[in-house]
């Protein structure tokens, strides 16, 4: 992974056949987007005059086949506590609210894993679910208006990276420094990083840089409003298993405690830190369900740019 220095990057809070599986993985009982109906989505934002900020990955939704012991993992690696919602739960961090969890089960085949997925803040759900329809996605949640929530609705890209979009009813989380336990980055690998950075521009409007921390040329940055939001990295050819997917990250203290302490949790670590990523100061670990998740520890040296 690799992560830019540009204006808004970590030191803001951010909030085939195998999509077809995807789809009845999220789609079965309607998911979250029902369990709303007879719960509560607690909004964005508490404060109703926070600006909107489209472009900005404002939630976070894990879709897996054990809740309990996801929220195991996460309560005792991050410190996160939840909610219950019915079939929905979600995750507090330092009193704020940061993402859900739903519960599906694992096609036998194992053709769609737990994953975590983000969601874009966009002024307009509906276009979003044209551009994604027009450029070859799949609608897996159709655009829904949830009380308290805003308007969301969940697809797969070109490629089949699962993402949500929302319009929230409060605006979006200002652009802040991000806690430890707070997400605090998200990276899509892809394919084709050209092809995915014009979706996703003409899907919410970013300006695609290239990632100054990187030698390939193909790898990029996309930005909104000043800040820097994601980046979009090429897989390599040779990584034939890896599928394209949006990554998450988590701020922690410590990248190597909090290594050790995911693998006593029943955790296994997909990337070690190392001394040729960001000074071993980035990690990637998947939860016992098998969703992976980033972790940063974020130093005032990778602000100034250091690799």
């Amino acid at each position: 992974m690799s992560l830019s220095a540009l204006n808004g990057l970590v030191r803001h809070r951010t909030r085939p056949f195998a999509v077809v599986m995807l789809a009845s993985l999220i789609l079965a009982s309607g998911p979250h987007l029902e369990a709303a109906e007879s719960g509560y989505l607690p909004p964005l934002t508490p404060d109703s005059k926070d600006p909107r900020l489209p472009g900005k990955f404002v939630w976070a939704d894990l879709v897996t086949d054990d809740v309990p012991a996801a929220r195991k993992f996460y309560a005792d690696l991050f410190g996160w506590k939840f909610l219950d919602l019915g079939d929905y739960t979600v995750a507090v961090n330092e009193d704020r609210p940061i993402c859900g969890m739903f519960q599906r089960p694992r096609p036998a085949d194992r053709s769609a894993e737990p994953r975590w997925f983000g969601y874009i803040s966009v002024a307009n759900v509906d276009d979003a679910q044209r551009t994604v329809e027009r450029a070859g996605g799949r609608v897996l949640a159709a655009p829904k208006k949830l009380p308290k929530r805003g308007e969301q609705a969940v697809f797969a890209d070109p490629e089949g990276a699962l993402f949500g979009v929302v319009k929230s009813m409060s605006g979006d989380p200002p652009d802040l420094l991000a806690e430890p336990g707070d997400w605090i980055w998200i990276q899509l690998l892809s394919r084709n990083a050209d092809k995915a950075s014009k979706f996703y521009r003409e899907l919410a409007g970013y300006t695609i840089v290239a990632n100054d921390l990187t030698n390939r040329l193909s790898d990029y940055v996309l930005t909104s409003r000043g800040y820097a939001r994601a980046t979009v990295r090429t897989i390599p050819p040779s990584d034939t298993k890896v599928k394209p997917t949006w990554l998450p990250f988590v701020r922690v203290k410590s990248v190597s405690d909090s290594v050790a302490r995911a693998k006593q949790l029943g955790g296994r670590v997909l990337i070690e830190p190392t001394a040729k990523l960001l000074d071993g100061h980035v990690a990637v670990v998947a939860d016992p369900t098998g969703a992976a998740v980033g972790l940063l520890e974020w130093t005032e040296d990778l602000m100034k740019g250091s690799r």
